[in-house]
């Protein structure tokens, strides 16, 4: 295949080239130790503390509050068990949770096992779209919610105002942000967020670093210790060369949404009128409007699942079935099942993710080939 066309956004980006630079200059210039007390180690925290700061600048919160981590798994990772252990033992109980199946399954995973111990979890009903339903919530007032900005596999925009309106001050509000940063303009709502998570190979940088922010006033206890780095809540040594990397990554992405935002409303449609004047029965599992505008999920009924992805491969469309996390699993995405989707139907799903600055003719050039190829497996299939 001449051109591969990557439609894979959701899952990573490349590092962007100035983002590349600056990892490479730091790691040149600032080599030492941050935590060592001599000229060369405080070089080093010079720049940590720098990009923590820039970091909480575009988060909208307190220096003290940004802990760096080596990407949003262990981030959700440490929040959850940190904070629900932690209050646990506080309150002298077990807590009650709020989360829904719509979750990264880096929130989910944390979350079954919590519930091993003893917690109580209620999960939020969907609609088609992976929209949490909020006529679902439950009559006792939890002390832990567990949702998420933006969905990865359907683009759904969770109603977080509305959401907001339905705890109370005593509850602790946790936020994977993960895929709306450089996607959606900034919501206030996310400064309430008790704990709040993103990962930078999902904007620009480089792969293995991301950031947890955890508000002063949570009760929270480390689930590693060994050291103080970062008062204590996530000890190891830190990297100052990637975490000014995810700054200035972040700083960009940041300035560069309204852009993305239009240019994907223009690549969007170019996409799918290719894909639908060839396949009409496609069907959307992406919300018609309020989602993320670089989001397409598509059903294609009645054909073999487990040839979509291959077909697809090798016709140079480097797409997903959902979530990166859970490649290589032969079971189908778990949002479009708690959705109320066919296990079939989900089989038969993919996820299209645009990049940034992808332009209309490569968005055209990828609905046709797309529709080209799941044509031939439609041919197959009637054979």
């Amino acid at each position: 295949m001449s051109q591969r066309i990557y439609l894979d956004a959701n899952a990573g980006l490349p590092v962007r080239t100035e983002v590349l630079e600056e990892y490479l200059r730091i790691e040149r210039d600032f080599g030492a130790n941050p935590a060592s007390l001599h000229r060369a180690g405080r070089g080093a925290q010079g720049v940590l503390e720098s990009a923590r700061s820039r970091v909480a600048a575009l988060l909208r919160c307190e220096d003290s509050e940004v802990v760096f981590t080596s990407g949003a798994t262990e981030a959700c990772n440490l929040a959850l068990f940190g904070i629900v252990r932690c209050s646990a033992q506080v309150l002298g109980r077990k807590l009650r949770l709020v989360s829904s199946l719509a979750e990264h399954p880096a929130v989910v995973g944390p979350l079954r096992l919590l519930q091993l111990e003893g917690h109580h979890v209620d999960w939020l009903h969907l609609d088609v779209y992976a929209t949490n339903d909020l006529g679902s919530w439950p009559e006792d007032a939890p002390d832990l919610v567990a949702m998420q900005w933006a969905n990865n596999e359907t683009g759904a925009v969770q109603p977080l105002s509305q959401m907001l309106d339905l705890i109370s001050s005593d509850s602790v509000w946790f936020c994977d942000a993960v895929q709306g940063i450089g996607k959606l303009a900034w919501n206030e709502s996310l400064c309430e967020a008790r704990g709040l998570v993103i990962s930078g190979h999902k904007f620009g940088a480089p792969k293995g670093i991301g950031a947890l922010v955890l508000k002063n006033d949570v009760l929270f206890e480390a689930t590693i210790v060994g050291g103080g780095h970062q008062g204590g809540r996530r000890p190891g040594t830190e990297n100052p060369a990637l975490a000014s990397a995810l700054a200035l990554a972040l700083e960009l992405a940041m300035q560069e949404q309204a852009f993305n935002l239009k240019n994907w409303d223009r690549c969007r449609l170019a996409f799918l009128q290719e894909l639908t004047r060839a396949i009409p029965d496609v069907q959307f599992n992406h919300p018609p409007k309020g989602g993320l505008n670089n989001t397409i999920s598509l059903t294609f009924p009645n054909l073999d699942g487990r040839l979509l992805l291959p077909t697809l491969d090798a016709d140079g469309l480097e797409v997903s079935a959902g979530s990166a996390c859970s490649s290589g699993s032969p079971t189908p995405s778990t949002v479009l099942l708690a959705t109320g989707m066919t296990q079939p139907l989900a089989n038969a799903s993919i996820r299209v993710s645009l990049c940034p600055k992808m332009d209309t003719l490569d968005a055209s050039l990828a609905g046709s080939r797309l529709a080209t190829a799941i044509s031939r497996l439609y041919d197959v299939a009637k054979r």
